[in-house]
C-alpha cells in the first residue's frame, strides 16, 4: 500500500481531499480525509472516508457511505473512540 497521508485527492467533481489518515481493513484500503477550501489553504469540517477501488488495474476512489463501516475505520485508526457515536 502506498502511503497517501498529506496527499491531496481531486474528484471527478474537482472537490479536494486531503488524507488524514489511512488503513487496511480486511484486505481493503481506506483513507481518511478532510475537504480542502477552494483556495487550498485550509480545511473544512467535513471528513469523508473513502475506500480504494481498483477498476481492472486503474485506482479509484469511492465515498463510504455505510456509517458502521464509517465508524469502524474512524476508531480503527484513532479519530474517535468506542463511546463515541455519529
Amino acid at each position: 500500500m502506498e502511503n497517501r497521508i498529506n496527499q491531496v485527492m481531486e474528484l471527478a467533481d474537482g472537490r479536494k481531499y486531503i488524507v488524514v489518515k489511512q488503513a487496511i481493513y480486511k484486505g481493503n484500503n481506506y483513507y481518511v480525509s478532510m475537504r480542502l477550501t477552494e483556495n487550498e489553504e485550509d480545511v473544512t469540517d467535513e471528513i469523508i472516508v473513502f475506500q480504494e477501488i481498483d477498476n481492472n488495474g486503474q485506482k479509484s476512489v469511492q465515498k463510504v457511505t455505510d456509517p458502521n463501516l464509517f465508524s469502524l475505520v474512524c476508531k480503527y485508526v484513532g479519530l474517535l473512540d468506542e463511546n463515541t457515536k455519529i
